[in-house]
C-alpha cells in the first residue's frame, strides 16, 4: 500500500447483501487515480477465472442430432441442450475432472434440475433451472451427460478435437460449448469522497457481484480473483533491482500508525473547516458558533435540526462528514 494511506486511515471493507444472489462490497478508502485501472483488471479476472463444473456433452435416447423433435416431449433437443448448458455443479476435488451421468424420466409433467439423482459427491447449484416437460406416460427419456470442471470457455471445435484424440466420441454424442462460470456479472464504481486535492483527497470503491444462484460465494470468488491477479503481479518483482520502496507501507503499519491518529485527534482541536462539508453548511455551523469538531461531536440530530439556517440534508452531510473521520454525534 502506499503511504498516503496513513492520511486516509486503513482501508476497510463493508459487505452488504442486496439479495440472494447480489452482494455489494464497498472500500474505504483507497488514495486516488489509479483504482479504475486495477479494477477493471480484477473485474476481467473474476469473470474468466470463476470456474465450475459444467455439461460438455449430452445424449438423449431416440436423439441422433441437436435438431431432432421427440414426440411427447415439448422442446426440441437443442432446447433441452440449451436448458442443460445452464446447469453448475460442486464436485468433491478428489473426483477426476471429468464425469459422466445418467438419468431416466417416466412420468409425466415439468422437470427441472432438482429432479435430477445425483451421486452424493456431486451437489447441484442451481436447482431451481427449467430443462423439460413430458405429456405422455408412456415414454421414457434416457438422458446421459457429462460434467467437467474449467474455466475461460470450451468451444465446439476445441471438444470435437479433444474427443476424437482421445476416442471419447459417441455415435448420438451431442456437444455443449460452455464457459463454465458461476458469477453472472461484476460491476464497480470509484466515487470521488472528497471534491479537492488536498491531503485528504480519497476514493470510495463500490463492487458489485452477482452469482448465478444463492449456494456460490462471492466472497470466494472476490478472494480468489486477487489470489490470481497477486501471482501474475509477482512476475515482475526481479531481483537485484533498485526499487523506491519509501511510498510503500505494510497494512500492519497503517493500522497502527490510523489508531495513533484517532488518539492525537482526541487530543487536539479540529476546527471545523477539517470536515469535508459544503460551504453552506459550514457557514451554518460558523453562524451558530459551532466552530471545532469537538463541539460538534457533544450535539444530537435535534439539536442540530433546531438550529437556524440547518435543515435534515445539512445534518445527513454533517453524519457522513464524521464517519469519515471515525467519529459521531453523541446519540
Amino acid at each position: 500500500m502506499l503511504d498516503i494511506q496513513k492520511f486516509i486511515w486503513v482501508p476497510k471493507v463493508i459487505v452488504d447483501k442486496i439479495d440472494e444472489t447480489t452482494t455489494r462490497f464497498e472500500v474505504q478508502y483507497l488514495p486516488r487515480w489509479f483504482w479504475h485501472t486495477l479494477w477493471n483488471a480484477f473485474r476481467r479476472t473474476i469473470l474468466w477465472y470463476s470456474s465450475g463444473w459444467a455439461i460438455t456433452w449430452l445424449k438423449v435416447n431416440w436423439a441422433a442430432h441437436e435438431y431432432h423433435v421427440i414426440d411427447w416431449v415439448k422442446e426440441s433437443v437443442i432446447d433441452m441442450m440449451l436448458n442443460f448448458k445452464k446447469l453448475r455443479f460442486k464436485v468433491d476435488e478428489n473426483v477426476e475432472r471429468i464425469q459422466w451421468i445418467s438419468h431416466r424420466f417416466t412420468w409425466v409433467g415439468v422437470y427441472t434440475a432438482s429432479e435430477l439423482k445425483l451421486p452424493s459427491w456431486v451437489e447441484l447449484i442451481n436447482a431451481e433451472t427449467y430443462l423439460f416437460e413430458i405429456s405422455d406416460p408412456g415414454i421414457e427419456l434416457v438422458i446421459e451427460y457429462r460434467v467437467e470442471k474449467w474455466y475461460w470457455y470450451y468451444s465446439l471445435d476445441f471438444l470435437r478435437d479433444r474427443d476424437a484424440k482421445e476416442d471419447a466420441q459417441d455415435i448420438n454424442m451431442l456437444l455443449i460449448d460452455n464457459d463454465f462460470r458461476v458469477v453472472d456479472y461484476v460491476t464497480y464504481e470509484v466515487e470521488d469522497v472528497i471534491e479537492d486535492f488536498s491531503w485528504n483527497s480519497k476514493d470510495k470503491l463500490i463492487l458489485e457481484i452477482k452469482t448465478i444462484s444463492p449456494d456460490v460465494n462471492p466472497q470466494e470468488m472476490l478472494s480468489f480473483a486477487w489470489e490470481v491477479v497477486a501471482s501474475y503481479a509477482k512476475l515482475f518483482i526481479f531481483d537485484d533491482v533498485y526499487v523506491d520502496k519509501s511510498l510503500l507501507v505494510d497494512y500492519y503499519d497503517i493500522a497502527d500508525s490510523a489508531e495513533k491518529m484517532v488518539e492525537d485527534m482526541n487530543i487536539k482541536t479540529i476546527p471545523i473547516d477539517a470536515l469535508p462539508l459544503s460551504e453552506r453548511t459550514r457557514n451554518a455551523l460558523i453562524k451558530n458558533e459551532v466552530l471545532y469538531v469537538e463541539d460538534l461531536e457533544k450535539k444530537r440530530k435535534s439539536e442540530l435540526l433546531s438550529m437556524k439556517w440547518i435543515w435534515r440534508k445539512a445534518v445527513d452531510e454533517i453524519v457522513d462528514s464524521l464517519a469519515n473521520m471515525w467519529k459521531s454525534l453523541d446519540w
